[in-house]
């Protein structure tokens, strides 16, 4: 049997490279460093009190312009993974609100991990959690991926790194030195989020609304999505910082931000006095807006044995570009190696 393919990431690039790799037959293995799979379309779930709860605190809905993707997007749908959001969306100039139109917004359900989830349940035991690959190397025509402490996670004929680029291009400096710099080539801005959860829904006049100035960039009612209603429980919110903003602060304790983050959200047109929360958590995104995408594309591979890249800052700071870049570095791979 043939060894298997590296993925390094359980994001929905490093899934979806993964899914199409295995469809055809080809045997993989995704290494991720965190608990579970999603990347920034994680979920978290606590306990408040008698309720289990989640946030979903990174990406916050989908949409498709790429006709291929809309068409998985529409698969998606019928399997009832994901499904319009519809509500009452505004725009926040100042003191002005105004509604905001635009193309349908999908959210999946229950939680933005959901589409993730689905992926890393059909690879199963082909995905390994909690390991962070911190060297790539090759050894008998093969390359050897070992973590931080030495260890050697197994041998393989191919890989496709799908981590933040920054991170990428750490793992193939000196490996593979023209993806590395593809890869060094992007920007980031990073984002601060804040889940807030009250007893009661506050008095607010929409379930999202994006901000262009002031602390605030996004701030949206979880309970709102579809799949995400619950009919007993508190009524939860997502609260995103502006790039400035969150550039400025992001060395600050989340203890710190998030009472500042709470305080601007009660600053908003259309919402009244807010109650005290009965939770209060805040995240940092380091790598959240990609800003630059990489100089190289996707489908580019580097090598024998060959290595691709994949993720949306190699196309652009969308989810759909998340996808499409790795069905498409998944494609390349295959191709450099028959």
């Amino acid at each position: 049997m043939n060894d298997p393919i590296l993925i390094i990431g359980a994001g929905l690039s490093g899934l979806a490279a993964a899914q199409t790799l295995h469809t055809l037959g080809e045997p993989v293995v995704v290494v991720e460093k965190a608990r579970g799979p999603g990347g920034r379309m994680s979920t978290r779930r606590e306990h408040l009190g008698e309720h289990a709860v989640s946030f979903d605190h990174g990406a916050q809905f989908l949409r498709g312009h790429d006709p291929g993707f809309r068409q998985v997007m529409d698969a998606w749908e019928r399997d009832r993974w994901i499904a319009p959001w519809r509500g009452q969306f505004v725009r926040i100039e100042g003191e002005t609100l105004a509604a905001e139109e635009g193309r349908l917004r999908y959210a999946p359900g229950p939680g933005m991990n959901r589409i993730c989830q689905e992926y890393a349940d059909r690879l199963k035991d082909h995905v390994q959690y909690q390991t962070r690959i911190t060297e790539l190397r090759e050894d008998g025509g093969r390359i050897l991926a070992s973590t931080e402490d030495g260890t050697t996670v197994g041998a393989f004929r191919a890989a496709i790194c799908t981590a933040p680029g920054p991170q990428t291009a750490q793992l193939l400096e000196g490996f593979r030195p023209a993806l590395a710099s593809a890869a060094a080539s992007t920007l980031y801005a990073p984002c601060l989020a804040t889940m807030v959860a009250f007893s009661e829904r506050p008095n607010v006049e929409w379930c999202a609304a994006s901000i262009n100035s002031g602390i605030l960039s996004f701030v949206a009612e979880d309970n709102a999505r579809p799949g995400h209603q619950q009919p007993l429980g508190p009524s939860r919110w997502i609260l995103h910082a502006s790039a400035s903003w969150s550039t400025e602060h992001i060395e600050e304790n989340p203890e710190v931000f998030a009472p500042l983050m709470l305080e601007a959200f009660g600053q908003l047109p259309g919402v009244k006095e807010l109650d005290q929360p009965v939770h209060l958590r805040g995240h940092r995104w380091r790598f959240a807006l990609v800003e630059k995408a990489t100089t190289a594309a996707t489908a580019q591979v580097e090598g024998t044995p060959p290595v691709a890249i994949a993720g949306d800052w190699c196309e652009g700071p969308r989810i759909e570009a998340a996808w499409c870049s790795g069905v498409r570095a998944a494609s390349a791979i295959r191709k450099a190696l028959v």
